[in-house]
């Protein structure tokens, strides 16, 4: 991930006195056809108060209840390697136990946020740490956002059951940002990097190729 190339994209003016960043998640589920990725994403409803009319991934803020899921022992080899790759960001702790009930509290908020908006059930192996954006200072709402990949099966087909988007599918990233060109749908700046970025890469494969510790991005 390019710090650099993140700020130098385009952005609306910044106007607004500082807010504090919020914690939230982020889920890009991806599959491939042949040469072609594709990612599932939502359409926000013109409605909302946040993304109106945005193309995004399913999400959203951290809930209080997500600090006290337990997973279980089964889970923990998994949340490990998230404790590693978030050592970077705000996640990370001098206490390996607290790096670890922050770990486990957004991979909580992660597949809650969608299975709440999509039905779909990911389980906590599919979820990948990604990438870690957080809005810049200006903002009326401001984000620690942690972003995941996921590789749903086959058999996980996720639907549109959130109110906040009028219809969500299955697009080609080329797709996704072809159209954001042309200004037939609106992508907001970090869904645009990571789609960007995720395109570069060319394969679901090639994703998980070296060390997964997130650099995380403050948005200037």
């Amino acid at each position: 991930m390019d710090a650099n190339t993140f700020n130098a994209m385009p952005r609306p003016e910044l106007t607004h006195p500082y807010v504090e960043a919020r914690h939230a998640a982020s889920v890009i589920m991806l599959r491939q056809a042949a040469n072609t990725l594709e990612v599932y994403v939502q359409h926000r409803a013109t409605t909302m108060d946040f993304a109106a009319g945005a193309v995004v991934f399913p999400g959203g803020r951290t809930d209080a209840e997500d600090a006290d899921f337990d997973f279980g022992t089964a889970a923990r080899p998994v949340l490990n390697t998230h404790v590693h790759g978030w050592q970077k960001t705000s996640l990370a702790s001098q206490h390996a136990n607290q790096a670890f009930t922050n770990s486990s509290m957004m991979l909580r908020t992660g597949l809650r946020e969608v299975e709440e908006e999509t039905g779909a059930r990911l389980q906590p192996d599919l979820m990948h740490p990604w990438a870690n954006l957080t809005t810049p200072v200006g903002y009326p709402k401001r984000f620690d956002t942690f972003f995941y990949i996921a590789t749903p099966d086959e058999d996980v087909l996720p639907e549109n059951i959130t109110t906040e988007a009028t219809h969500a599918e299955w697009c080609s990233i080329q797709s996704i940002l072809d159209d954001a060109a042309a200004e037939r749908i609106a992508l907001m700046r970090p869904t645009k990097f990571l789609l960007t970025n995720i395109l570069e890469r060319g394969s679901i494969k090639a994703l998980f190729v070296g060390d997964q510790v997130v650099e995380p991005i403050h948005g200037l």
